[in-house]
């Protein structure tokens, strides 16, 4: 976003603060562009896992669907409506069974 500071990020604008249409759009190119690059992946990059980190569970899989449940969590606390809750609560058991092995 313009404006967004890496040295500042308290500076940065808030897209409550924005236009909602603006928003939509540059959410959506944001999106348009990870599914391109999610789309390039082979079955080992999703099994890869980065050594560094110490834990094998630790995957591109894995960090892919930690991602999207946070994005399902966001856009259900914008929506704010029964389809929102609907999906949300649907997808979030999904996601934790997955992700139970990792959690614990």
């Amino acid at each position: 976003m313009p404006g967004a500071s890496a040295d500042h990020p308290e500076s940065a604008p808030h897209y409550r603060d924005e236009e909602p249409r603006h928003v939509a759009e540059e959410l959506g190119r944001a999106a348009e562009a990870l599914a391109r690059r999610l789309a390039l992946l082979t079955t080992d990059d999703w099994h890869r896992d980065d050594p560094r980190l110490g834990d094998p569970r630790l995957t591109v899989d894995f960090f892919t669907r930690h991602l999207l449940h946070d994005i399902v969590h966001d856009l259900a606390e914008a929506g704010h409506d029964a389809g929102a809750d609907t999906a949300h609560a649907e997808n979030d058991g999904a996601t934790h069974l997955r992700m139970r092995g990792f959690h614990g």
